[in-house]
């Protein structure tokens, strides 16, 4: 983390405390940790608002807390006119620190409180806060720890799920398996699929996990077992034996690879398949029907299995080094791309897609980029560096309890942050549910050589 984030600040500290109004960035329980407008202290009012953040800030997430802070900030600086406090206060990224965040913020009487970072410490806060019915902005994405009063912020995997489904239907891709590692985020996304699959008319066919320090072995065989790779192979190899007998002895190998590919209907991949060695043959039998033959029977013998033929879509909940070995295997068994569509979330961005050609094609949902770029810019313009991606929740959060400023809605009721037009800022516009979830401007990107492309554009949700 660069040194420009973490900010000289109490020189800053005491010019807010000699302040007399407008938005204030106050030390809870830490120092204040971020600076005003190209590094700058300013005088800056206080004011009725109380805005607490719960996040780490030492340890080794401090990095990720400092940078939801800075970017609560950029929303304050937003609008200087308006009577409010950030007062941060450091979890330490545990749930004793949690929880002593949480007591200190519930003595600092605040209005809001944002955070804290992880979902397990949830729980934490909330009984910190136990008798307060302060309305709390989690930055977490695990949606089961919403309530009525508890707003989950993170980008959740329920919603990009649905959201990819929802593309794929619209793309004719209605057959669908799923591969991923044992543990709560692919959990979230199998729940998911099943729930979105019911409405959409996909039908979510097989589900392959694997532990979470699997080898590369155990994945492959997982991969093999989801898309019946050994079964597949089985039925090629018969197959392959008499159609090469076939060939060989034909008037007319062109013709009979059509005929071969018609008994499997036009759109199958076995029938693609079959069309495209009737191709080859045609393309050298005017010169040499010997050397046709060869090329023929040399693509039918260079296939390992049946491509896959019962779905046409890949839902892969993978973000690390595995993501690209998954690709691997699948084109190596036949099952990936050219026969299936692979797609994923935004833990793609983990990996380097673009230098895979296993993944080439893929889709992947993501934060809508234009929304994001007016942000990005002005908290690159205040830190002198490039945020994070979750960095952002800090601004939409502050965003919330800003607008509850300006319109005086104090208490910060639930209500008001379900509000039908939700909020509009540099970040684009965000919703809440009556689920306390909030839905951000999601896109399909696709993966390319050159980088990823926007597909199909934002969809807020509703």
């Amino acid at each position: 983390m660069k040194n420009s984030i973490k900010l000289a600040v109490l020189g800053l500290f005491a010019l807010l405390l000699a302040s007399c109004g407008g938005a204030a960035i106050k030390g809870g329980s830490t120092t204040p940790v971020a600076k005003t407008p190209a590094g700058t202290p300013q005088r800056l009012q206080t004011g009725p608002m109380k805005i607490a953040i719960l996040v780490p800030m030492t340890g080794e997430v401090g990095p990720v807390g400092q940078q939801l802070v800075n970017a609560a900030a950029v929303a304050l600086f937003e609008k200087p006119e308006l009577k409010a406090e950030l007062l941060p206060f450091d979890t330490k990224g545990t749930p004793a620190g949690a929880a002593q965040a949480a007591a200190e913020a519930r003595a600092a009487n605040v209005d809001m409180v944002l955070g804290p970072l992880f979902g397990s410490h949830v729980a934490v806060v909330r009984q910190g806060l136990a008798g307060s019915s302060v309305t709390m902005l989690a930055f977490t994405n695990d949606t089961q720890q919403a309530n009525e009063n508890t707003f989950v912020l993170g980008l959740s995997v329920s919603a990009q799920v649905e959201r990819a489904i929802t593309f794929l239907a619209s793309q004719d891709k209605n057959r669908l398996i799923l591969i991923g590692p044992e543990g709560p985020y692919t959990e979230r996304a199998i729940i998911a699929a099943e729930a979105a699959t019911a409405g959409l008319g996909v039908s979510l066919l097989r589900v392959g996990t694997y532990p979470e320090d699997a080898d590369f072995n155990a994945i492959s065989n997982k991969v093999k077992e989801v898309t019946d790779y050994n079964g597949r192979r089985a039925v090629w190899a018969a197959y392959e034996r008499q159609l090469t007998l076939r060939v060989r002895s034909a008037a007319n190998p062109a013709a009979l690879l059509q005929g071969e590919a018609a008994r499997f209907g036009e759109g199958s991949v076995r029938g693609r398949m079959l069309n495209g060695m009737a191709k080859v043959y045609r393309s050298f039998a005017g010169s040499d029907r010997n050397r046709a033959l060869a090329e023929t029977v040399q693509r039918i013998q260079g296939v390992a299995a049946i491509p896959v033929d019962d779905y046409d879509a890949i839902l892969l909940p993978v973000g690390d080094d595995n993501l690209v070995a998954i690709g691997s295997m699948l084109d190596l068994f036949n099952a990936g791309r050219g026969f299936a569509q692979l797609t994923g979330t935004n833990i793609w961005q983990n990996v380097d897609l673009s230098s895979e050609p296993s993944l080439l094609g893929g889709w992947f949902t993501q934060t809508n980029e234009a929304s994001l770029s007016p942000f990005m810019l002005a908290y690159q313009n205040n830190f002198h560096e490039r945020p994070e991606p979750i960095a952002v929740l800090g601004y939409h959060g502050a965003r919330v309890a800003l607008e509850a400023a300006a319109s005086g809605a104090l208490p910060v009721t639930p209500e008001f942050v379900r509000k039908a037009d939700g909020f509009n800022g540099l970040a684009g516009t965000v919703r809440f549910g009556s689920d306390s979830v909030m839905r951000h401007p999601l896109s399909i990107y696709q993966v390319n050589p050159e980088g990823a492309q926007e597909l199909q554009g934002s969809d807020p949700g509703s």
